[in-house]
């Protein structure tokens, strides 16, 4: 049996750069070179250690870590089935819509859909996504598509939910709480060849406070792209 061909966010994303690069994606022959770039790679790693650091900030999650789309979405489903839970790569699928949530917080009837991403913000500002005349700052627009897009599948998906959107971003303003913060959370590769984080056990609770990600609603933003 052919595996099923979802998009993706990943591919969602893909298609907001370059539709074509949709048919080019997941070939062999045609590889992305951005991927052989060190310094995106190195970009990449902090990406990973900024995920786990959200996680601190959201503990008593539950880690969806197989790869399987079927198995992720089983194992998402039976947890989603408790009035409140926090869920971290939550896999939700509506018709061939698919993606994994970072950060998916439900509380009864309500779910609370975090994007994090490892990129800066200037929190004084009273609205940092958006440029003169209400527009959309370009350098900001993949990843509110991206987050636009993960609200639209899980409201497809549970459409009698009240779900509300926001990135999670390194506040610029924030002092952080620990020298070497980042040192505690180690890049590691299993014998399969992927990559995870190693949290130090000296992480503290005064590690974690003042926090410096924050979490930003961007429902209205949402509401402006759809």
């Amino acid at each position: 049996m052919n595996k099923p061909r979802y998009l993706t966010k990943s591919r969602f994303k893909l298609a907001t750069e370059c539709p074509t690069k949709l048919f080019y994606t997941g070939k062999e022959k045609y590889a992305n070179k951005k991927l052989e770039d060190s310094f995106l790679a190195a970009l990449a790693e902090g990406g990973f250690q900024v995920g786990e650091l959200a996680k601190h900030y959201f503990p008593g999650g539950h880690d969806i870590t197989t790869l399987d789309y079927n198995e992720a979405l089983t194992q998402t489903r039976e947890l989603l089935k408790q009035d409140d839970v926090i869920v971290y790569e939550a896999a939700i699928r509506a018709e061939n819509l698919f993606i994994r949530a970072d950060i998916l917080v439900k509380t009864g009837r309500q779910i609370q859909l975090i994007e994090v991403k490892a990129k800066s913000f200037d929190s004084s500002k009273e609205n940092p996504f958006l440029v003169r005349g209400g527009f959309i700052d370009s350098k900001w627009q993949s990843y509110l598509y991206d987050i636009a897009f993960q609200k639209y599948v899980v409201c497809q998906a549970f459409p009698s939910y009240d779900v509300q959107a926001f990135l999670m971003l390194i506040d610029k303003s924030a002092e952080c709480p620990a020298d070497g913060l980042n040192q505690k959370f180690k890049m590691v590769t299993d014998i399969q060849g992927r990559k995870n984080i190693s949290v130090s056990k000296s992480l503290s609770e005064d590690d974690l406070s003042p926090q410096i990600l924050s979490k930003i609603d961007v429902d209205s933003i949402c509401d402006l792209i759809y």
